[in-house]
């Protein structure tokens, strides 16, 4: 089978979609299928055979916004498909951002190729979000017309069919288990290490941590820090908070890392911590648990349903800064809860292999066809 993937971002481009990506292409030509990927025209982004990158020169974070530069970039991707299309004929393409796959579904339909659309986050019910992205979300979904819009959890699912995509699917994000495993995670010095990792956004609820850490150096005598990995458009705000707040020498903001460097850092980590405010499933949660790290976390995308007595996390509510304070630190002072919760996280990751992610993915490729 041949396979185009169609993602806003690619590796290096730091991204939850370009992950998903890149992992599904790994096990995909593993299993001798042909993958092709387009995505954006960014220096981060790799060059390599079958790797097409179209649209106006731009920057991994200038991505996540509507722009002049993207709108002019998805019509270039509106006229590249065709010829793309011409020449690779896939079996299948499977899009990884709905403007892109609206966009990329004339010449799909042109050619006779079905959509597998994934939506890697859903936002079109959070009345947080402005009414212009929600409506477009679920109007551009639609009029792509792909085969199959996977959801990354059942609620999201359920959502998707109420507002009448019927051939949404579940399909959750997947993890690298032999990557991530980690052969010890005791914190390497006296000082406990909260980690965070995602991008420096307002969804992320970094500005919660912060006060949280605040209110912990109120509460304990234990030494401890937070790390924070990643960049974003949040950065300048977030380093004025955590002067304001005193808490500049607790809190360190480290900026983007590799993979490879990310691991490093959860192997020095006593904790994860992940307070945003809406997620799908946060691939640091999946990445925490097969390293046998216990998380802190809101109860977003595949957590939304937990049950009030889950206990492969430590389970706070988005923007409660004390219960988040609380949370952290029952982390560093209750041994038999952390221990529960690595044990129990590691039994939730191994559901979520890439292997068996992609098995899956390939069961809705071919009943697409």
């Amino acid at each position: 089978m041949k396979i185009l993937h169609v993602s806003k971002k690619y590796p290096s481009a730091l991204g939850g979609d370009a992950v998903v990506v890149a992992n599904l292409q790994k096990q995909q030509e593993a299993a001798d299928h042909q993958v092709v990927i387009v995505t954006s025209n960014c220096d981060e982004i790799s060059d390599g055979p079958g790797i097409y990158k179209v649209g106006l020169k731009d920057t991994p974070a200038a991505l996540d916004a509507i722009t002049i530069k993207r709108i002019i970039s998805l019509i270039i991707l509106f006229f590249r498909m065709f010829v793309i299309l011409r020449k690779e004929r896939p079996d299948v393409i499977h899009t990884h951002s709905v403007d892109m796959a609206f966009f990329v579904s004339f010449a799909a339909r042109f050619y006779g190729i079905p959509i597998v659309h994934t939506f890697h986050i859903v936002t079109f019910y959070d009345m947080t979000q402005s009414a212009l992205r929600r409506k477009s979300e679920l109007w551009l979904a639609k009029k792509a017309t792909p085969r199959f819009v996977t959801a990354p959890n059942s609620y999201d699912l359920h959502k998707l069919r109420t507002a009448g995509l019927a051939q949404a699917v579940l399909l959750p994000n997947g993890v690298d288990l032999e990557f991530w495993k980690l052969p010890n995670v005791t914190p390497k010095d006296e000082v406990f290490t909260f980690l965070a990792i995602g991008r420096l956004e307002h969804q992320k609820g970094y500005d919660y941590l912060i006060k949280a850490a605040m209110q912990l150096t109120q509460k304990t005598h234990t030494a401890f820090r937070v790390v924070i990995v990643g960049e974003g458009s949040q950065k300048k705000a977030l380093y004025a908070l955590a002067h304001s707040l005193k808490v500049e020498g607790i809190v360190q903001f480290v900026g983007r890392k590799s993979p490879q460097q990310t691991r490093d850092l959860l192997g020095q980590a006593g904790a994860i911590v992940c307070p945003s405010l809406y997620e799908t499933t946060p691939l640091t949660l999946l990445e925490a648990w097969s390293g046998t790290v216990p998380v802190i976390i809101t109860p977003v995308g595949i957590l939304r349903d937990a049950p009030t007595d889950f206990d492969g996390a430590f389970l706070v509510q988005p923007k409660d800064v004390h219960s988040l304070m609380e949370a952290m630190a029952k982390c560093m002072s209750d041994d038999v809860s952390r221990q529960n919760a690595i044990a129990k996280g590691y039994e939730e990751a191994k559901k979520y292999a890439w292997p068996l992610v992609s098995k899956r993915a390939e069961i809705f490729y071919r009943a697409a066809q």
